[in-house]
């Protein structure tokens, strides 16, 4: 008993070390309230939550606290320690709530763990996120299979992703219910982006953040839709000037 005590505690020590050392280096999350309305998952590479249209938008609990993770570091503060290098998630959310009446739940992946985009999901959809948006997933065999059981699991969740991604290494992830791959329609757009600098977004980042707004748009006006009603009429309409439905 007392060795099965000593264990636990050391546990707890350990975590809380480790939570410790990922938040050094990591500015806090801005003060703030939720701002109401469709909650979206972005699951990515973290954001820059110190920027103050962003931070307005950040989805919190009743206390205030943001709601989101940080899988890499295991704390609350997923914030983009690459500095918007790769795919810059502050400027896809800034695409992505470009819908009226949208809330972020900002994950941040671990880069070094093939299964992370899964437990990403894992967590959006234990939170009022209704649709997850991943910009970039990839093609390694074990990300895509632990993403589709997540998905086959958390069928209330619409997954967005791009269509290539969904479709790598023979993956059926498309087929299912509640995800919809999506391509680029060729266009690109300014956007703000880590530390406020202004870029330029294209390609499957800035369709799946599209295709993400819609998503969250369409669900302000009919709340009732479910995941798979919702990807229904995301195909039905085909896409905009910055994405196409991929089927």
């Amino acid at each position: 008993m007392r060795l099965t005590r000593a264990l636990l505690c050391f546990t707890a020590i350990a975590a809380a070390a480790a939570g410790a050392a990922g938040q050094e280096g990591k500015p806090p999350v801005p003060p703030g309230r939720d701002p109401g309305g469709v909650a979206v998952a972005l699951i990515a590479a973290g954001v820059d939550y110190r920027q103050p249209a962003l931070a307005r938008l950040l989805a919190r609990d009743g206390e205030g606290e943001l709601i989101g993770w940080d899988f890499e570091d295991n704390d609350r503060r997923p914030f983009d320690r690459g500095k918007g290098q790769g795919v810059d998630g502050t400027a896809v959310a800034g695409i992505l709530l470009g819908a009226e009446g949208a809330r972020l739940v900002p994950v941040r992946m671990s880069p070094s763990d093939p299964v992370s985009p899964a437990q990403g999901l894992a967590f959006a959809a234990r939170t009022p996120a209704r649709v997850a948006l991943l910009p970039a997933v990839g093609a390694a065999p074990q990300t895509l299979a632990a993403l589709r059981a997540a998905a086959t699991r958390f069928k209330h969740v619409l997954v967005i992703l791009p269509a290539d991604d969904a479709r790598a290494a023979g993956s059926d992830l498309p087929a299912l219910d509640n995800v919809l791959g999506v391509e680029p329609a060729g266009e690109s757009v300014e956007a703000v982006g880590f530390g406020g600098r202004i870029q330029r977004l294209a390609g499957a980042p800035l369709s799946a953040a599209a295709a993400g707004r819609a998503a969250a748009a369409l669900l302000a006006r009919e709340p009732g839709l479910d995941a798979a009603g919702l990807k229904r009429r995301l195909i039905e309409a085909g896409g905009g000037a910055l994405w196409h439905a991929k089927p």
